[in-house]
């Protein structure tokens, strides 16, 4: 008798879309000019009373949620950053840092104009037994997250 295990595919959340800026536009968007676009009142730490998101551009630098009243939160640190093109980083809103799962976020040019933005979230392993339905969610608030970035830059 042979037994044979196999390894479940890891979770992975991909997203991507699509903005009439140029490249370099869409990654300061994304990036420097967050706080326009990211819905702070509803996928934050601080929820109403969030103030900012603030992206510090090197590698090293945190994701930075600032309230109204002065707190911060650290969402994830910057591990690659190629301005214009790239960056990842942990992510760990509201939660310790041995639960962070990894964000990367790429950008590309379309021929026609404009710029392509995918992102890749992975690490759920670090999760555990919450990690497929955490991932699930991730899913779905990527898109609406995405799709206030999209509205901002087609704007």
């Amino acid at each position: 008798m042979e037994l044979t295990t196999t390894r479940p595919e890891p979770l992975v959340v991909r997203s991507s879309v699509r903005v009439r800026l140029g490249r370099e536009a869409a990654f300061a968007l994304f990036t420097a000019d967050a706080t326009r676009w990211w819905p702070l009142a509803s996928h934050s730490v601080f929820d109403a009373q969030a103030a900012s998101v603030t992206f510090e551009p090197w590698v090293g630098g945190r994701i930075i949620e600032t309230a109204t009243d002065g707190r911060t939160e650290v969402w994830g640190v910057i591990s690659a950053w190629d301005a214009g093109r790239r960056f990842e980083s942990s992510w760990h809103p509201g939660l310790d840092p041995s639960e962070a799962t990894r964000l990367e976020v790429t950008f590309s040019d379309i021929p026609q104009g404009g710029t392509r933005v995918d992102l890749l979230h992975t690490g759920w392993e670090t999760r555990g037994a919450e990690a497929t339905e955490r991932a699930a969610g991730y899913e779905l608030g990527w898109k609406f997250v995405l799709g206030r970035y999209v509205a901002v830059g087609d704007a």
